[in-house]
């Protein structure tokens, strides 16, 4: 059994369980996203000891060096000290100055860009609040183009990072965000072919970014975005979209409704089911699916049976 201190309490753990599944078990509420080692928002620092090599896989070198890991892939029977990540290290700061209601359950929050951040519309980042010890992944809605970060917050019930910005966050209010990760993101070898966007609730985020650059580098292959919604009053962004439908030739907007009456221009159905119809004409498409986990999985499973190449399709499935 390993001994782990952290936040002055020392735990027994085991080496068959990952450190993250063990600490949180024993009530020490560590901020985690993925649990598969993707995310990275359950990244501790060993402040004694040495984490395992396979802890520190998928990390910056700096990151290694200061003895980063990330504790859903750590297990160990080494003893550790270990704390929480040092804003500094992994963070940048950024201020929020427009937090929105895009509908009941979407809020949109735009923080400053923090200066020599990087990043790639459609990306994500974790946003870490250091004194509750959250950390969450959000895609970037923003562009390049744009001065400021984008994200498009779903209220979750019962959720602490969705309610704390819900409750707390505020003009003014300080953020932390990660480097930006992913790869979900327009390429300009695109540009020959038509690209097809097809996304569920927040899953729009990264969408909308993939678009508005594919747009920006002057793209001009047809370019189709589905968005699903449970009901019309899920389908936030509607007037946006339309705008640039009409100022686009290339574009086209499709909003699309499980249930009740689809809004003007939209269809009724599951989105997968307008999917495969987009599927079926035989375009040699490249591919955005966002949103929903088993959604996001179902849409891709459909996009390879119509014998679209894996490599064609670029997914972000929010857990």
């Amino acid at each position: 059994m390993a001994r782990i201190t952290f936040q002055g309490q020392t735990y027994e753990c085991s080496a068959d369980e990952p450190l993250l599944e063990a600490l949180n078990r024993k009530g020490c509420n560590l901020p985690y996203g993925c649990r598969a080692g993707v995310c990275q928002a359950c990244m501790l620092k060993a402040t004694r000891g040495t984490p395992p090599a396979t802890a520190q896989v998928g990390l910056e070198k700096k990151l290694q060096k200061k003895n980063y890991f990330l504790s859903c892939l750590c297990r160990t029977d080494s003893d550790m000290e270990v704390a929480l990540p040092d804003p500094a290290d992994k963070y940048h700061a950024s201020i929020v100055f427009e937090k929105e209601f895009l509908s009941p359950s979407v809020i949109r929050l735009r923080s400053s860009r923090p200066d020599g951040f990087t990043y790639q519309p459609g990306q994500f980042v974790n946003l870490l609040q250091p004194d509750l010890g959250l950390a969450r992944s959000y895609s970037l809605a923003s562009t390049g183009e744009d001065n400021f970060l984008e994200f498009h917050i779903r209220l979750i019930p019962g959720g602490r990072m969705s309610g704390w910005i819900a409750d707390t966050v505020e003009n003014g209010t300080f953020i932390f965000v990660s480097d930006a990760m992913g790869n979900c993101c327009y390429n300009t070898r695109y540009s020959d072919s038509p690209l097809l966007l097809a996304g569920t609730g927040t899953g729009l985020a990264p969408l909308y970014g993939i678009l508005r650059d594919a747009i920006g580098h002057g793209h001009q292959k047809p370019v189709e975005l589905l968005h699903g919604g449970l009901n019309s009053e899920g389908l936030y962004y509607r007037p946006e979209l339309q705008q640039l439908a009409e100022r686009h030739d290339c574009f086209t907007y499709r909003p699309c409704v499980l249930n009740g009456d689809a809004p003007a221009g939209g269809v009724q159905g599951a989105i997968d089911e307008q999917l495969q119809q987009l599927l079926k004409s035989g375009h040699d498409w490249r591919i955005f699916l966002c949103g929903d986990s088993d959604m996001v999985n179902t849409m891709r499973k459909l996009c390879l049976a119509h014998g679209i190449d894996e490599s064609d399709i670029h997914t972000d499935a929010f857990g």
